[in-house]
């Protein structure tokens, strides 16, 4: 199974907190939301509105598979993310959803690596989330 590099981890963790702190506190399933509409608004203007769909239909996928929580969750367009409220309000475990969305992003941002590399992916990343701060790793 594919993962996220731990870069690209410790990144979506630092962007989930960096919006939490903007945005005020929110389930991650609301922050996610809100990380992946800002990542189409942005990377858009790059790849296209339809790239940033593709990959993050992509991305809800290769989550899905580590977080089966994710099963009614789909990418629309637009960056939005359907059902991912509605886990959030009939979900067994918040936990399990919290984690499912953060790996959402950290999909989201690997398949970008994979495609354009690691440092473009990630400054333009960095770009949009510059207030992020990532944690090293212990």
């Amino acid at each position: 199974m594919i993962e996220p590099r731990p870069s690209v981890t410790r990144f979506a963790n630092a962007v989930a907190r960096a919006e939490r702190a903007q945005a005020g506190a929110g389930h991650d399933s609301e922050v996610a939301q809100r990380i992946t509409m800002r990542l189409h608004e942005e990377l858009g203007k790059l790849v296209g509105d339809a790239g940033v769909d593709v990959l993050l239909r992509r991305s809800v996928v290769l989550a899905r598979r580590a977080h089966p929580v994710l099963a009614g969750v789909t990418a629309g367009p637009g960056g939005t993310l359907a059902g991912l409220k509605d886990a959030a309000l009939e979900g067994p475990e918040l936990a399990e959803l919290q984690d499912g969305a953060r790996a959402i992003v950290g999909h989201f941002i690997e398949l970008l690596v994979t495609l354009i590399g690691e440092d473009l992916a990630m400054g333009l990343a960095r770009a949009v989330w510059p207030s992020a701060v990532e944690e090293e790793e212990r």
